[in-house]
């Protein structure tokens, strides 16, 4: 009577779009919106980025500070424990101790 017709499952058959032309109004309603999202998100970040972007523009030359000063402290305390050292080798010395009172002069 009729022919027979197989099953094919959708994995085997090709899906026609539903419009031939990509750039339908639907597709450009929808890009649109995901832009102004898109901006709006970035719009909301604009003032971190206005306040740290000086940080992180002269991060560079703050780092080599920082280094500047932790060699320096290095080198500071290194000479610190070498004098501690000298001074623990060698004898202590006394000073002498005041015998007397100090007495203010009255010039009239």
């Amino acid at each position: 009577m009729y022919g027979y017709r197989p099953y094919y499952p959708m994995m085997f058959t090709q899906s026609v779009p539903k419009t031939s032309s990509a750039l339908s109004l639907a597709s450009i309603q929808k890009w649109t919106g995901t832009a102004q999202q898109f901006i709006k998100t970035a719009n909301s970040f604009l003032p971190y980025v206005q306040q740290y972007g000086p940080l992180v523009k002269n991060f560079p030359m703050m780092w080599k500070l920082y280094k500047a000063f932790s060699e320096t402290e290095a080198v500071a305390e290194k000479e610190v424990n070498d004098d501690q050292v000298a001074h623990a080798q060698a004898e202590p010395i006394a000073e002498p101790v005041k015998t007397y009172e100090s007495i203010p002069k009255l010039y009239l």
